[in-house]
């Protein structure tokens, strides 16, 4: 009988620190095959030169592990004239000038394809100023990216970002009915749906059939702010929204995302035995 496919859990070893090695024997001591590369040596990963990327490449092929996605920044930017607001990018600039970008979009491409990494993160542009904010639906640059994308053999996943333009149902789905035919899926972060207000059954059986690639993190509110803690131990609905999402795609990455600063390891090592628990079929 051909075995079914299941669903992985993967690592981000920069949740350890600037030092990939910490992350990765991490990941093989949790017996997770699989990493996302976001930054590395204390900057963005699609800043780091070619024998750099390399470098990581190895570092993770002598330890067995596949890079599973590249969590770029591209499209985290607004204009130069634009003020935004206090806007996490690991190290990447967030006023980017629109003749400067295609040069990003190839750049990341390349760093991708160094990794082995099929799956690229976008965002939307930042949410500045009205007279400002640029549309992502309408922006020109999207179609040529998923274009040299699929000549590199690469995906772009849209990632929905409160900070960004496309956080709510409404625009992503615009986003994606249009550009899915293209090779644009969703980079899905349940906890930042759940902060728009739109973790619920209605929105993520509309959203499943784009999903390629899920991250997990979790939160409890705080004063008005909120404390990250491992996931499952928040209030992020993953109990509703996992068998939802494994109904339709019984073969995801999950990748965890703690943010938890004082114990990074710890908080992925429960997060990573949550998920086992939660999905259901099991996780490689």
């Amino acid at each position: 009988m051909e075995a079914r496919p299941v669903s992985a859990l993967v690592l981000n070893p920069d949740e350890l620190g600037p030092d990939p090695v910490p992350g990765m024997d991490l990941a093989v001591k949790l017996g997770i095959g699989q990493l996302e590369i976001r930054s590395a040596e204390g900057a963005n990963a699609v800043t780091l030169p070619d024998e750099r990327l390399r470098h990581i490449r190895t570092l993770a092929d002598q330890r067995g592990l596949e890079v599973a996605a590249l969590a770029s920044p591209l499209w985290k930017w607004c204009r130069p004239e634009a003020r935004p607001g206090r806007v996490d990018t690991f190290g990447f600039p967030t006023q980017v000038p629109p003749e400067e970008r295609l040069d990003w979009v190839r750049c990341t491409l390349a760093a991708a394809v160094i990794l082995g990494a099929p799956i690229v993160r976008v965002f939307s542009h930042l949410r500045v100023e009205p007279e400002l904010t640029e549309r992502f639906v309408s922006d020109p640059l999207l179609a040529q990216a998923l274009e040299e994308a699929d000549q590199a053999g690469v995906r772009l996943l849209l990632e929905n970002e409160p900070v960004c333009t496309v956080a709510h149902a409404e625009p992503l789905l615009e986003v994606l009915d249009r550009y899915h035919a293209q090779g644009l899926g969703l980079w899905l972060d349940v906890a930042n749906l759940h902060e728009v207000g739109q973790a619920n059954e209605e929105t993520i059986r509309a959203l499943a059939p784009y999903v390629g690639y899920v991250h997990v993190k979790d939160y409890r509110p705080a004063d008005g702010s909120r404390t990250f803690c491992p996931a499952g131990e928040g209030c992020v609905p993953y109990a509703e929204v996992l068998p939802l999402l494994h109904a339709a795609h019984p073969a995801l990455p999950y990748a965890l995302e703690t943010h938890v600063r004082d114990t990074p390891a710890d908080a992925l090592a429960a997060g990573a035995a949550f998920l086992r628990t939660a999905i259901p079929g099991g996780l490689a």
